[in-house]
């Protein structure tokens, strides 16, 4: 069997010709490309190789030799070694008019087309905002201690952190006494890791547990909710083993200004960004230019999080989603905030979705697509057979969202406006928003 050779070490003094679309510096030498870590356009850096591709190679910054007027000081003591922040080293203001300048370079790229207007880059506070997130966990018997924090870039490893700049205060500014709590455990060497859901109100983290809780153990948790102000829930195997330790918790989130207010299990997925989440809200309903005669659809849907304050302002909204279980809770949601004009459908729309009632012989002269990373390659073409006339397409990935463009402008829509928000501030996660229009 044959091993993999191990990669000779090797430093290069480079200048940054421009910035990756994972924030990485872009330079050229001996015909290959070189993507370094934490560096920034206009400098000159010593940078030491870590991967080696026939036509690329991959770097890390060793020593800046002329740093570029954009770097500042990161704020975070552990970054470069965490892997949960990748641009600390750039103002807020000049991230996000990266992010916008590689949400061009896509639309150039891949559709050859710009939009007829840039939105204005959308922002909110760079700190604190993230609420969802999956920590590592991890038992050093050397050191007798227990670590809580993001893995390590590139490794398994945890980071050994104090404190988290990014994660929601009520978490972040408490991981040693959380790390503490563990080291009390009497399965501390068996717990991988803690899922973390910080609703308005309420701080859940769930703990994945390999072996039994003992009744100490329990015990030792009890103690720690209420020195944490966090409630505990277990997970013994998969998501249908999680159970709250004690007691259930409701956990919300209120979208204010279409008064509405969403209800969502601890594993659900919602926008890590409240704050965020309610601008892009609000944004999106603007470029639909609703009215009460619209009847719109909403693709992939989740719990609704666009579906219930699009119901406020038109004659009917349909959501789609092919998770069960985020159709049920939409349902609830719709109930409790006494809508009657939102209806949910279970539908895997990956698959054939024409026999679908929501689908065969109907109408929406509006739709909001809002998918995963992978893009929505094979729904757009659903679009023109349901007379859709403005689309709203939310995107987390450039360059799906560009692919995806070309096969709607195929379809007769015209790209219309265009913009990033910055929902995952010091990392290069884009974030972005587009509008469609299409003349019957």
């Amino acid at each position: 069997m044959s091993r993999r050779r191990k990669l000779k070490s090797k430093s290069y003094e480079i200048e940054i010709e421009s910035l990756s679309h994972e924030g990485r510096g872009i330079s050229h030498m001996d015909n290959k490309v070189i993507f370094t870590r934490g560096a920034l356009p206009g400098e000159k850096v010593i940078a030491s190789r870590t991967l080696s591709r026939a036509k690329y190679e991959e770097a890390d910054v060793t020593e800046i030799l002329e740093p570029s007027s954009d770097r500042i000081e990161p704020k975070c003591s552990v970054y470069g070694i965490c892997g949960g922040c990748s641009f600390q080293h750039l103002s807020s203001e000049n991230q996000i008019n990266a992010k916008q300048d590689w949400l061009q370079s896509a639309f150039k790229g891949q559709a050859k087309v710009e939009p007829k207007e840039w939105l204005k880059p959308m922002q909110i506070g760079s700190w604190g905002y993230r609420r969802k997130a999956r920590l590592g966990v991890r038992y050093v018997a050397k050191k007798e201690r227990v670590l809580v924090g993001f893995r390590e870039r590139k490794s398994s490893f945890v980071t050994v952190m104090s404190r988290c700049e990014v994660l929601h205060p009520s978490l972040g500014d408490n991981l040693e006494l959380l790390s503490e709590c563990i080291e009390r455990l009497s399965i501390k060497e068996h717990i991988p890791q803690i899922e973390v859901a910080i609703a308005e109100k309420d701080t859940i983290l769930i703990l994945r547990h390999l072996q039994p809780l003992t009744n100490k153990d329990e015990e030792v948790l009890s103690d720690f909710a209420q020195k944490l102000q966090i409630t505990w829930y277990l997970q013994s195997g998969g998501l249908d083993t999680i159970k709250p330790l004690t007691k259930s918790v409701q956990l919300t989130y209120s979208i204010p200004d279409h008064s509405i207010e969403m209800s969502f299990l601890p594993n659900d997925f919602t926008q890590v960004n409240f704050e965020l989440n309610k601008k892009m809200i609000n944004l999106a309903i603007d470029l639909l230019e609703l009215d009460e005669q619209d009847n719109v659809i909403d693709l992939f849907c989740g719990l609704g999080n666009f579906t219930l304050p699009i119901s406020k302002y038109v004659n009917k909204v349909v959501g789609i989603e092919g998770d069960r279980g985020l159709v049920e809770r939409a349902k609830e949601n719709a109930e409790v905030n006494n809508i009657s004009n939102a209806f949910f459908y279970k539908s895997d729309l990956f698959e054939d979705v024409s026999g679908f009632e929501w689908f065969r012989g109907q109408n929406y002269n509006k739709a909001l697509i809002d998918p995963a990373r992978t893009g929505a390659i094979e729904i757009v073409d659903l679009l023109p057979k349901l007379n859709v006339e403005r689309l709203v397409y939310v995107s987390c990935n450039p360059a799906t969202l560009a692919r995806d463009t070309a096969r709607l402008i195929d379809l007769g829509f015209y790209l219309e406006n265009a913009g990033v928000m910055d929902m995952f501030p010091q990392t290069a996660h884009v974030e972005s928003i587009a509008l469609f229009t299409r003349k019957k």
